[in-house]
């Protein structure tokens, strides 16, 4: 006991470091899971992909920000969500062999270009070209998306995503969902006009 009465405490009151019992900092998921999601929604997944890292990253860090919005826009955070998790490897000594500003420009630039050739498919222009393009772009971007989410496993101590990795019924309502939209588009490719 300390001899001066009116000394304040020598122990830390607060911890700054992240609550681990809060969970992980970023979204764990498998590679192969992510891929079939990602392929079959023709990269819809990714909204929720990018909500689920921001949305994990807010509670564990407890910082205000809108996970929603930064899925939205993540063209514009992809950076961001990469250098978090870049720091998180580097902070627990997990060497993992990437360049996160690389990988990142490269799924923006990906995202950006698929993104113009839907637009122009969307306006009959160039199409079928910038159809086929555009829906071959989709697992280009996936393989770059891999690549990030197998950072983020290695950043929550779960480096092939086993905690995540089987489907469950919304997964398989989404797949059902997005085999019908392909089959849609396959469709609209070969059948007469």
């Amino acid at each position: 006991m300390s001899e001066n009465l009116y000394a304040p405490p020598a122990a830390p009151l607060i911890d700054p470091a992240p609550l681990a019992s809060q969970g992980n900092e970023f979204f764990v998921v498998s590679p192969r899971k992510f891929l079939l999601l990602f392929v079959t929604t023709l990269g819809m997944y990714q909204l929720y992909w990018f909500y689920m890292h921001w949305a994990r990253f807010r509670t564990v860090n407890r910082q205000k920000m809108l996970p929603i919005a930064r899925a939205a826009f993540s063209i514009f955070f992809t950076h961001a969500l990469t250098r978090q998790i870049d720091n998180r490897l580097q902070r627990d000594d997990r060497p993992y062999p990437w360049s996160a500003s690389g990988v990142a420009t490269v799924y923006v630039a990906l995202a950006v270009t698929m993104n113009i050739f839907d637009r122009l498919a969307f306006r009959e222009i160039g199409s079928p070209i910038t159809d086929l393009i555009g829906m071959a772009l989709v697992p280009v971007l996936a393989v770059t998306g891999v690549r990030i989410q197998k950072a983020a496993n290695l950043a929550c101590g779960d480096p092939e995503g086993e905690s995540n990795q089987h489907l469950t019924w919304a997964n398989w309502i989404w797949l059902v969902i997005g085999a019908l939209f392909w089959i849609l588009c396959l469709l609209g490719f070969f059948l007469p006009e």
